[in-house]
């Protein structure tokens, strides 16, 4: 019985698709994992600013990338290892030791900060990424490219005119959501794809594909609010937006480069 439970939620969707006990499951060990990084980085003593993003967005960009890469099955990426979900796991541990070996380093060396040496890191597996890449698709990478611009001059206008109203962060991480909602809609709309999260499939298939943009707004946007509203702890604060922003730049740059990188 529990065998055949496993098998049903876990191990036959795997790589394919989510069912809704799946997504619970994986959406309480992401919170679990949050909240150990959160005490990670506290016990290290690390400090969530610029310079910890710089290092930081190789590996967000690299996680993403990797996916749609896996889904071309390209390169080493062709293993199960580097499909939804383990990927998760195979990113965020690459990421961790990244972290670690800065930290390492940085001791033994003034010359090399944590954050240098992550960044080394990180742009050495983009190179190898980049070195997989062709886009074949250029109507799919052009339709995405000008609804996410479209998106960033409404909501970076928003910032420039009324920066009390939406902060320069808020508006790139609601633009970063807005790239995935863009993707996903020329993906679904265009091409033949479907969504494989059980609440956007059901929205998309109740009410159409551009339900994901006023969903993505919406929440996104009001998560922000109640962040910046409630939350005094600075660390925590920038923390959460940083996984905030992880949440939908990833997801986006995997569509976006799946949707690119289709060959007719």
């Amino acid at each position: 019985m529990i065998e055949e439970f496993i098998n049903e939620n876990f191990v036959l969707p795997m790589c394919r698709y989510y069912t809704p006990i799946g997504t619970v499951t994986y959406g309480i060990i992401l919170i679990l994992a949050v909240f150990g990084t959160y005490k990670l980085l506290k016990k290290l003593n690390i400090k969530i600013d610029r310079s910890f993003f710089i290092a930081l967005l190789p590996f967000i960009i690299y996680g993403g990338w990797t996916r749609a890469l896996r889904d071309h099955m390209l390169g080493i990426y062709q293993s199960n290892f580097f499909c939804s979900p383990p990927i998760y796991f195979v990113v965020y541990s690459i990421t961790l030791v990244s972290l670690l070996i800065g930290i390492a380093v940085s001791k033994k060396s003034k010359n090399y900060s944590y954050e240098k040496v992550m960044l080394i890191i990180g742009l050495s597996l983009l190179i190898y990424n980049a070195s997989l890449t062709t886009i074949n698709n250029i109507s799919g990478f052009s339709i995405i490219l000008a609804l996410v611009s479209f998106w960033a001059l409404i909501f970076f206008g928003i910032n420039h005119f009324k920066p009390k109203l939406l902060s320069k962060t808020n508006a790139g991480i609601i633009v970063s959501h807005l790239l995935d909602a863009s993707s996903t809609f020329t993906a679904v709309t265009f091409f033949g794809y479907y969504e494989q999260h059980v609440l956007p499939g059901f929205l998309i298939d109740l009410l159409g594909t551009w339900t994901m943009f006023p969903l993505k707004i919406i929440v996104v946007w009001t998560v922000l609010y109640v962040i910046d509203t409630y939350e005094e702890d600075e660390f925590f604060k920038r923390f959460l937006k940083i996984i905030i922003l992880i949440l939908g730049l990833a997801l986006g740059i995997r569509d976006f480069l799946t949707v690119s990188m289709l060959s007719y």
